[in-house]
């Protein structure tokens, strides 16, 4: 019953797909590559012109009407599935050879698809900076938030507590945010635990606000609490445009190129393995951070020693392609929770909770499946002290109003092996990491994942901003505020106290926050304004790899104003 109620959900607002059908327009203005937030927003954006022509191509599958994608409960069923690239970082040597995944979105929504559904803009100074990186005053704050308003739109609800939410942060975008209206049982006593601990205000942490506690954005459609996300909102708008197409199952392999100019891009279907090469006036790759320099990389623009070791003809030698590999590295713990909280444990184990929460959200979204994984959050500073004990002058010296930490939680395990108990998550993430990390191909074979070499706290600043995070995290979960509904502490259990075996369990306890960026940076690879790979013709990026530094908070937000912003840029240099 639940399954049919979601694709009657979803059946009105599918996106066009013509996955194996011939282009009607044999040289579009552009090509697209990549179905997420940049992508799905630059083919609304460029084709709203009846003139232009746009093919987007995505090369995951279609996800309209998927139960674990439409349900925000089930969002960390998600990962290592058939909707992510399962991606692995290669051993790192900071984290005791851990090999931390990274996987990414994969089919129409790309990472607004799988993601935990947080909905976060962070520290104003950020978007400055990458303005005088670029040299587009676009980028700023105070003209960046019109992309933002353009974007995503709130939607009060009554969920009987105060959301802190800023209306004028907000305006009537596609993209709906509204505040979760159930609580699981424990999210409302883990912000006041947070606020306690962490000295923290409760604040919209989209309105310009860096620091505070968050609890009421999340990308949810309030009319019936499913996952807003970028196909629902913008592909209704292509539906019914005849000078745009939506390709799944269309993986780019190639971009091929006439000397210094793309002329046209190769792409598979997967699943049966058919190719076709399709020409454009222009290339657009917004395939993300990994699949981004993957690609180029594999078309023979990147570092030319690597490709030319790979037997790659060398279109154009950029080094820095691949380079700048930031993230939001985090380490969690563990709690065993009694049955009075919610848990996805709870739906997979207990057939009358299942039953009665499937009852819940079939009948008006509510319950708890209608709440995201880290429906809350927390973004906070660190003492100068700290730093200063180490040598590092990275982490004081970035700007007030940016955090150095940011806390969420899961209600689920993070263990690949646990105990076969409910269990609850809370971890920490350094909010701007000093260190980078980079990837390369693998081989020459599209097939073939790339090699990713993420470094986590791979700085004395970082090492000991995660270090005193996870000090933190322990106060938080010790607070008399959520204490009392924490059970055995599963992960890294209440004996691990001393800094040596708090770093081990660290190493042990890390994983991605999912949002890789910087490997196709603005000011070193891309133009500013014109979004444009230097040196090259016919080809643009616009995604998360050409920011050049980490927001504070989750990236989703910014990848669709950023993508709305470059859209702009773009028709208007047409």
């Amino acid at each position: 019953m639940l399954k049919l109620y979601l694709l009657t959900l979803t059946a009105l607002t599918l996106p066009v797909s013509h996955a194996g059908v011939v282009p009607r327009v044999n040289q579009p203005d552009y090509v697209i590559i990549g179905g997420g937030p940049a992508g799905f927003v630059l083919a609304e954006q460029l084709t709203k012109n009846s003139k232009k022509t746009v093919t987007l191509l995505e090369a995951g599958p279609d996800t309209a009407g998927v139960a674990a994608i439409d349900v925000p409960g089930f969002a960390p069923t998600l990962l290592d599935s058939e909707y992510t690239w399962n991606y692995t970082s290669q051993p790192d040597s900071n984290i005791n050879n851990q090999t931390p995944d990274l996987a990414q979105g994969r089919g129409f929504g790309g990472g607004s698809a799988v993601n935990y559904l947080g909905a976060c803009r962070g520290a104003p100074s950020v978007f400055g900076e990458w303005a005088n990186i670029s040299g587009d005053d676009g980028l700023r704050w105070d003209n960046l938030l019109e992309d933002f308003k353009a974007v995503f739109h709130y939607t009060e609800v009554d969920v009987g507590y105060d959301t802190h939410i800023n209306a004028s942060a907000y305006g009537d975008g596609p993209i709906d945010i509204t505040a979760p209206d159930d609580t699981l049982g424990f999210v409302d006593k883990l912000v006041s635990a947070w606020m306690s601990v962490l000295g923290l205000p409760h604040v919209d942490l989209n309105d310009g606000t860096g620091l505070g506690v968050s609890s009421g954005t999340s990308s949810i459609r309030a009319s019936n609490r499913s996952r807003s996300y970028a196909p629902q909102g913008y592909g209704w708008k292509l539906a019914g445009r005849f000078n745009v197409q939506v390709l799944h199952n269309a993986q780019a392999t190639k971009i091929n190129f006439h000397g210094r100019r793309a002329q046209s891009v190769t792409y598979i279907n997967p699943n049966d393995g058919s190719s076709r090469t399709l020409h454009a006036k222009e290339i657009i790759v917004a395939a993300g951070a990994i699949n981004t320099p993957k690609l180029l990389m594999l078309s023979g623009v990147g570092p030319a020693r690597h490709l030319e070791s790979l037997g790659i003809k060398v279109v154009a030698d950029i080094p820095q392609i691949g380079q700048n590999l930031l993230d939001h590295h985090s380490a969690f713990m563990e709690f065993e929770v009694p049955s009075s909280i919610e848990t996805l444990w709870q739906y997979t184990q207990n057939s009358t909770f299942k039953t009665i929460a499937e009852e819940e959200y079939y009948k008006d979204g509510s319950g708890p499946l209608g709440v995201p994984n880290g429906a809350a959050f927390a973004v906070s500073r660190i003492p100068d002290a700290i730093f200063q004990a180490v040598g590092d002058t990275f982490h004081p010296s970035l700007p007030a109003d940016r955090g150095h930490l940011m806390f969420q939680y899961s209600s689920s395990t993070l263990q690949q092996t646990t105990p076969n108990v409910s269990i609850i998550s809370p971890f920490v993430a350094l909010a701007q990491p000093e260190a980078s990390g980079y990837m390369k191909l693998a081989s020459a074979d599209y097939r073939d994942a790339p090699l990713i070499y993420s470094n986590y706290y791979g700085s004395r600043g970082d090492k000991a901003a995660i270090l005193y995070g996870y000090k933190q995290l322990r106060k938080v979960v010790q607070n008399p505020e959520i204490a009392p509904i924490l059970g055995r502490e599963i992960y890294p259990g209440a004996n691990v106290t001393s800094d040596e075996d708090l770093w081990n369990a660290i190493a042990g306890g890390s994983m991605s926050f999912h949002h890789p960026l910087g490997t196709v940076a603005l000011g070193t690879v891309v133009e500013g304004k014109s979004w444009r790979i230097k040196g090259l013709d016919g080809i643009r990026v616009v995604d998360s790899s050409t920011m050049p530094t980490m927001p504070t908070c989750h990236i989703m937000a910014s990848v669709y104003a950023y993508a709305h912003h470059a859209a702009q840029l773009i028709r208007q240099q047409d």
